[in-house]
């Protein structure tokens, strides 16, 4: 099949080369060179790096509702649309484009955590399993039928970061079997359950403040969920301070006193239980191992996170 790709973030590649193997990626669409980098250069998308690359066509709309950019992709004549974190609202004319339909692969198990942050809104509320779903694309946000889906286990103190890396390989396989199932003509269409929807809007950086009055587990999903980016953060003697892993332990106390710093790690007590911080970042520092940074910092027992 003849099939236009819509992805932008390094997540996406797997998928554009796992396409490419089996297909013809006739166009790569991604979003605009964006200015970044300590040299503040104009810096392309891992998609269009990768895309270029292989030797396949470009395109880099800066609204895809824009009437040029529809007609330069409908030039290309795709069978197919494969979106992967593409980073905008599809039009109609887009998503009805191509005769064999336009396909998106998203990172949960739709309907649970439609949305633009499905990963870290898992770990962050406590999920126990999530997955990948490939889905027929509509004008609603991820609300289209279901082709295909695959469960995965979220393990204890994985991050979003490195759950986001086991589905990135796993979802550029079901990807790969559902473009199979389009070329063969028997993709299904199983609709969603309404019923079980739940949104998760994009990551704030202020989301990623710690609220010490919280239960140790609420902490903890918060630190991994936030961890790479933004980091979760909390503040001590007036800096900031980002926590980059802790795990949860037993324990009482008031809600931000430091209970313990030693070499394995600082004891912070929150609203129901005790966070054990074991890696954090101070302002303009490196990311160090908690007992190293309470030693620097000279933190004491009885001190408070704010």
């Amino acid at each position: 099949m003849k099939i236009a790709f819509m992805g932008t973030p390094a997540l996406a590649v797997p998928c554009l080369e796992t396409l490419a193997r089996d297909h013809e990626i006739i166009v790569a669409v991604t979003q605009p060179d964006k200015i970044g980098g300590r040299g503040h250069e104009l810096l392309a998308s891992p998609v269009k790096k990768r895309a270029l690359e292989l030797e396949i066509s470009v395109l880099q709309p800066e609204r895809a509702r824009n009437e040029e950019f529809i007609a330069q992709l409908r030039e290309f004549s795709p069978d197919a649309i494969a979106v992967v974190a593409f980073g905008q609202i599809l039009p109609r004319e887009v998503l009805e484009m191509a005769p064999r339909g336009c396909v998106n692969l998203h990172f949960s198990l739709l309907p649970r955590w439609r949305g633009a942050a499905p990963v870290q809104y898992a770990i962050w509320h406590g999920d126990k399993t999530t997955g990948v779903t490939t889905q027929w694309m509509a004008e609603k946000l991820d609300a289209g039928d279901i082709i295909q889906q695959r469960e995965v286990e979220i393990q204890d103190g994985e991050t979003s970061g490195e759950l986001l890396e086991r589905l990135t390989g796993i979802g550029a396989e079901v990807l790969r079997e559902t473009f199979g199932l389009l070329e063969k003509g028997t993709a299904p269409r199983t609709p969603q359950e309404e019923s079980g929807v739940t949104f998760c809007p994009q990551i704030r950086k202020e989301m990623a403040e710690i609220d010490w009055s919280k239960p140790a587990l609420e902490i903890v999903n918060l630190i991994r969920a936030m961890n790479p980016w933004p980091t979760a953060q909390t503040g001590f003697g007036g800096a900031p301070l980002k926590i980059w892993r802790a795990q949860v332990e037993a324990g009482n106390g008031a809600a931000g006193t430091v209970l313990e710093a030693g070499k394995q790690g600082v004891l912070v007590a929150s609203g129901a239980g005790v966070v054990r911080v074991l890696e954090v970042q101070a302002a303009g520092k490196a990311r160090m191992n908690a007992g190293d940074w309470a030693r620097g910092a000279r933190l004491e027992v009885g001190d408070s996170m704010r």
